[in-house]
């Protein structure tokens, strides 16, 4: 009789301990890149990437580089490059004075239109497109209250950089 209450306990912790087993959460950058007009516009970036978000930094103009690389800007002492997505997309360049600085060695920062949000939510709910040559900068897209956001590939993006800044 006994056995036969432990095992009910046991079995009992078990289904409590598979129940309480929180989804893992992943938390994104959304924001805009380009014309607010062409409902396109929304990215998102993993916040792990986000160091800062800057505004109305000074520009210096690089020679030899890829058209989408604007230049540099000086934070803290230390040179970042300043790469529009919208012209590597073949878009209009921005005018904006926004920019996601990475958290990363490159010394790299996104310039932005807008910043919407911090969003919250499960480390699966990026749907990936099937086929991986199918886009060079996006991973997939993510719903966000409804709305498509795509999902920047920010390592192959800034590998693309390197390699065409270094043979520049």
């Amino acid at each position: 009789m006994s056995e036969k209450i432990i095992s009910l306990i046991k079995s009992d912790t078990q289904e409590k301990k598979a129940s309480q087993q929180v989804e893992k959460k992943a938390t994104w950058l959304i924001f805009t890149i380009g014309n607010q007009a062409d409902g396109k516009n929304l990215y998102a970036i993993p916040s792990g990437y986000v160091k800062e978000i800057l505004r109305d930094a000074t520009i210096f103009p690089l020679p030899f580089v890829p058209p989408y690389v604007n230049g540099i800007l000086n934070r803290y002492g230390d040179p970042y490059v300043v790469i529009d997505t919208a012209v590597m997309e073949g878009k209009e360049a921005q005018k904006s004075v926004l920019f996601i600085v990475l958290n990363d060695e490159s010394h790299t920062c996104f310039r932005i239109t807008d910043v919407k949000e911090f969003f919250t939510a499960s480390e699966n709910a990026v749907v990936r497109f099937s086929e991986p040559d199918t886009s060079e900068f996006y991973e997939g897209t993510l719903n966000v209250n409804g709305k498509d956001v795509f999902v920047l590939k920010v390592q192959a993006i800034m590998e693309k950089v390197g390699k065409e800044i270094a043979s520049s």
